[in-house]
């Protein structure tokens, strides 16, 4: 009597088979919850931002002047050293009320995600469909 050990071609193809189709099924979900995560970083950033525009205001009397070098040093999110958003901070010169808007856009994989706002009101936007401040303002914690 012969006893053979291992395993057939076919086993082998069955397996790897299943494995290509949970692969399929866990990329995409994945691909999603990174996006998020760096969403959420990014909306950690912009309420840091909004705390040392708070900061610059005490010092200064007011937001006139007001810039994003000034504030936080540069114009983007990175993540990774991988640039995620780029923020723009509304003219706090021609203002008289000297109110702001900051807005953060999304680029490289975070594109479609939609863009990101907070305002001197401490408002917190996420324009879904869009990737620029217009449309429907949903706030953050929405899915």
């Amino acid at each position: 009597m012969v006893i053979h050990k291992g395993f057939t071609l076919l086993e082998l193809m069955i397996v790897i088979a299943v494995l290509g189709i949970l692969a399929a099924l866990a990329y995409p979900s994945y691909q999603n919850y990174v996006k998020r995560t760096k969403r959420v970083d990014a909306q950690a950033q912009l309420v840091g931002i909004a705390q040392k525009m708070t900061s610059y205001k005490l010092a200064n009397g007011s937001f006139y002047g007001a810039d994003l070098v000034k504030i936080y040093g540069q114009n983007q999110i990175k993540n990774s050293s991988q640039v995620t958003y780029n923020l723009h901070l509304s003219d706090t010169s021609s203002d008289p009320t000297h109110s702001w808007m900051l807005t953060a856009t999304p680029v490289g994989m975070q594109v479609k995600t939609g863009a990101l706002s907070i305002d001197h009101q401490g408002q917190q936007c996420w324009y879904k469909e869009t990737d620029d401040a217009s449309g429907v303002c949903s706030a953050w914690s929405d899915k």
